[in-house]
């Protein structure tokens, strides 16, 4: 189609798009900022950082991206999207070089789009930022920027299908390795289990080593963690390197809580004594100010905790325990245990016994 009578269009104006993680509450006030084109949240590694891409990859008037703040300590979705920008996707891969978050691959988006975004969209990292006026100043800082004449000579304007080469990232010098991996079962590694328990009284670690049926083994007591690792060694008790490296982590902990006055529990975070405080953000009401966690939808919790007991997809009933919904291992309530007390602040009772609570009882905790 030919236009006559008419001059050139004028291209419209460079926008940003902010990326707030897990902090819900900022999409709405820097969604209003004037230049700004897209804001949502972030909460995977993998399905939230492809949807990113596509939606950059389908406005090209974007020109810069904000990302702040709170990010998961768990999933570290934020951290994986700011390796993507730097480090982009070597060829043939879909993991995100230097990306800790949780299973960051991504396999619906291309490296072509990746680069192509790269190249147009300019990345301001403000990670952990969470007050508006300081993302709102930085969003205009950043909108001047991408708007800067000189500077938008440089900024590529062609799509994937443009025809131009993409963007290829020196590889960096060093081989990447990821952490990832499965430890076999422990029996399997050790012919039994391992309790490690801080003698406080005595200032020491107390190692003891049972058989598959509970006989003790050996016991061994120390104040560092290197050497106890080292002795298991020499002495043939361990010889899996997955469960060398558990146990080193483990004693590692101990040594630390011992030393710090920390509380310290076995495949359980550090933490000062007591219950964990909670952390919120502050929220304005009326007259009054209060303090709230940053509590998901029910629904998003339902999905959370069937991802994190391994039944992703599975639509988990409110008021049903989940041992009764689930076939779940001790290892798997662990790390729900985990996500709900140091990631979300929930307040749990110590007896509690997440695998016989139903997932409504344990949003409750959420609540307060």
């Amino acid at each position: 189609m030919v236009r006559t009578g008419e001059g050139p269009a004028e291209p419209a104006p460079a926008r940003v798009a902010v990326c707030t993680l897990s902090s819900r509450e900022l999409v709405e006030p820097l969604a209003r900022l004037p230049g700004v084109a897209l804001a949502g949240t972030l909460m995977t590694a993998n399905l939230g950082i492809e949807e990113i891409v596509r939606a950059l990859v389908r406005d090209h008037t974007v020109r810069g991206l904000l990302v702040c703040g709170r990010d998961s300590p768990r999933f570290l979705a934020g951290q994986s999207l700011v390796a993507l920008f730097r480090r982009g996707l070597r060829p043939g891969s879909a993991r995100i070089p230097g990306a800790t978050g949780h299973l960051p691959v991504l396999r619906s988006v291309t490296r072509r789009e990746v680069e192509e975004v790269r190249a147009r969209v300019e990345l301001a990292d403000l990670r952990g930022e969470r007050d508006p006026l300081v993302l709102s100043t930085a969003v205009t800082a950043l909108l001047s920027a991408v708007r800067d004449p000189a500077a938008g000579d440089q900024l590529p304007t062609g799509g994937p299908d443009s025809g131009a080469a993409p963007y290829a990232p020196p590889l960096p010098a060093f081989g990447l390795l990821h952490p990832v991996g499965r430890r076999r079962p422990l029996e399997n590694g050790i012919d039994g289990f391992v309790v490690i328990t801080v003698d406080r009284a005595r200032g020491r670690i107390r190692l003891r080593h049972y058989g598959s049926d509970v006989t003790p083994r050996h016991e061994m007591q120390g104040t560092r963690g290197e050497t106890m690792l080292l002795g298991l060694l020499e002495a043939g008790v361990i010889e899996d390197p997955a469960h060398a490296g558990y146990l080193g982590g483990e004693l590692a902990k101990a040594e630390t809580a011992l030393r710090l006055g920390l509380h310290y529990e076995q495949d359980l975070p550090l933490r000062p004594p007591g219950r964990p405080l909670r952390r919120g953000r502050p929220r304005t009401t009326g007259k009054e100010r209060t303090t709230v966690a940053d509590v998901p939808a029910l629904e998003e919790f339902l999905t959370l905790v069937a991802r994190t007991l391994g039944a992703e997809g599975t639509a988990l009933d409110p008021h049903t325990p989940l041992g009764e919904q689930l076939a779940v291992d001790s290892v798997r309530v662990i790390e729900l245990t985990v996500v709900l007390e140091e990631e979300l602040g929930a307040e749990l009772p110590d007896d509690a016994d997440v695998a016989r609570a139903a997932p409504a009882d344990l949003y409750k905790a959420l609540m307060g």
